[in-house]
């Protein structure tokens, strides 16, 4: 059988169109009409069937006449079915050729009404389609496919970071709210301390006094039992009396202390201070936005050098590693084989500790860091003050060094890549691709994006080689402006890379392709070594074999 324009013969009458639906049916009914949305020819049972149901009720009908059959037999009719979105139940079946745009008669009327080439899809298709445009066509779908699938992954990535965030500031509130209990537990203990030594004092001036009238009924009442047993001997009788007398006389007389008592209590008066404090707050902080960016280049609107030299350094600096914790950045000083730790935002020593020789690469690993020295991995705990915890010996030179997952991941400035599990067990080592080529020239320091899927290693000269979690070999970012030393992630994706020979600093989306050049080599007298970021504070430090480490502002 065959529809469309052909002529079915399988009965005494023949018909140059039929239905589409009962044909499927092997039954030979004569089409009245084409419906466009459905593209299929239908009786004019079918056609009853469009109208009682609602949702077919508004597609779109063709005469049989002005459908023009194309092609082989079932082929469908040149027809647009693409409905206007403007205007419910219209096709866009015009095209207007000097905005180079499809619409419907009713947009044609209304947004063209002035242009002079609009003409009718249908009617002039042979000379308006274009199979290489339409390939060219898909083909941009596919990239713009991909590209809104990776601004996808980026917006789930923020996403999802915004909920960590949202997290981490109801914590810190809860941490806050607690913090300030125990202040006003300490206010709360000191008001009793008060409260008690006014008590002591008071209770010691009434005790004296009760003692005082103790003392006093004892005296009354012996001079009393003396006067009745004197009973008949008129000179004891009188100098008992003469006694009583005095005492009571004495008694009157006295300003004794408990006149000063008479409504003694002791009482707290609350701090109307700090009350009206407390109530003028709306709440325990702030809650300051923090816009996210994905594709934004960071710029640099200030640049001021940082000190990092201390006193009892014996030699000048040689900032090898650096590390973001939360609002202070952590330095390695390979020469005085020292941890040093600075306050952002004041760009102030906090503390520092010395280390086993040779320190170089320095990444968080909980609440401690680990740092990369010479034949062994240094633990330190962050808390309070920096102080050597735990050790792992290795059997290599140490060069950057990365953490995810209780795994450790180590460089040797050479040609290889480790990795440790947290006992100090070797799991992995890679130096070569599956093609048995050198992986690195130099493998220098390390990262994980932010999604901890991917491990940037840098190397000076083969570029940014990239492993997945388990040290298996993905690609090399070839760019001749990546020939990074320094690597670090921020929270958005980025990869920042500090370009050793090069002399700049480049930004790199999550997959570790350029974006764009932040520093140029215009700003540097040195070659950069390590580089950190803190997005939230807008603070980025460029390490250098010096004692003065470089402090971009960012927006």
């Amino acid at each position: 059988m065959a529809t469309g324009g052909s002529i079915l013969k399988t009965s005494e009458e023949t018909y140059e169109y039929i239905c589409t639906s009962c044909a499927e049916d092997d039954l030979i009914k004569e089409a009245k009409k084409y419906c466009v949305d459905c593209q299929r020819y239908c009786c004019q049972d079918c056609l009853t069937y469009h109208k009682r149901i609602p949702l077919l009720r508004e597609h779109a009908f063709l005469d049989n006449s002005s459908v023009k059959p194309q092609g082989q037999p079932r082929s469908l009719p040149a027809f647009p079915t693409k409905q206007c979105s403007k205007h419910a139940g219209k096709i866009m079946d015009m095209f207007c050729k000097n905005h180079d745009a499809v619409c419907c008669y009713i947009c044609a009327a209304e947004d063209h009404r002035s242009c002079e080439d609009m003409v009718s899809v249908s009617d002039n298709i042979d000379q308006l389609y274009s199979k290489a445009d339409t390939s060219k066509t898909s083909s941009d779908i596919d990239r713009g496919l991909d590209n809104m699938n990776g601004r996808q992954n980026d917006t789930d990535a923020l996403l999802q970071q915004l909920r960590d965030s949202k997290e981490s500031a109801i914590k810190a509130a809860n941490d806050f709210r607690m913090e300030m209990e125990q202040l006003l537990k300490q206010l709360e203990e000191a008001s009793i301390i008060e409260i008690e030594d006014e008590y002591k004092k008071l209770e010691t001036l009434l005790l004296e006094e009760r003692k005082k009238y103790e003392d006093s009924i004892v005296v009354l009442k012996n001079l009393k039992q003396l006067l009745v047993q004197a009973s008949g001997n008129i000179a004891q009788q009188f100098v008992c009396s003469k006694l009583a007398q005095q005492l009571i006389k004495t008694i009157k007389t006295d300003k004794i202390a408990s006149s000063d008592f008479r409504h003694t209590e002791v009482t707290f008066q609350p701090s109307e201070e700090l009350k009206t404090s407390i109530e003028s707050k709306t709440s325990l902080g702030q809650a300051p936005e923090v816009l996210s960016r994905i594709d934004d280049l960071y710029k640099v609107t200030k640049i001021h050098d940082l000190n990092v030299k201390l006193q009892d350094d014996s030699e000048d600096c040689f900032i090898l590693g650096s590390c973001i914790i939360d609002n202070t950045v952590l330095f390695t000083d390979l020469w005085n084989d020292k941890l040093k730790r600075f306050d952002i935002s004041s760009s102030s020593l906090i503390d520092y500790c010395t280390l086993p020789d040779g320190p170089r690469g320095v990444c968080r690993v909980g609440e401690e860091v680990a740092v990369a020295c010479m034949g062994v991995v240094q633990f330190v705990s962050i808390n309070d003050k920096l102080s050597l915890s735990r050790s792992i010996k290795i059997s290599h030179e140490s060069y950057g060094i990365a953490y995810n997952d209780d795994k450790l991941y180590i460089t040797d400035e050479d040609k290889s890549l480790y990795m440790y599990d947290m006992s100090g067990n070797l799991l992995k080592s890679v130096t070569t691709d599956n093609d048995g080529q050198d992986l690195f020239k130099g493998s220098n320091h390390i990262t994980f994006n932010d999604k901890k899927d991917v491990l940037f290693v840098g190397d000076d000269d083969k570029g940014l080689v990239c492993f997945n979690a388990q040290c298996d070999y993905m690609k090399t970012i070839t760019d001749p402006d990546v020939r990074p030393d320094g690597v670090c992630v921020d929270c958005y994706g980025n990869v920042i890379v500090a370009n050793l020979s090069l002399q700049t600093i480049v930004q790199c989306g999550r997959d570790g392709q350029k974006r764009g050049i932040i520093v140029d080599e215009t700003k540097y007298n040195e070659y950069p070594r390590s580089v950190c970021i803190n997005p939230r504070l807008k603070r980025m430090f460029i390490s250098y074999q010096s004692c003065k480490v470089q402090v971009y502002h960012l927006c």
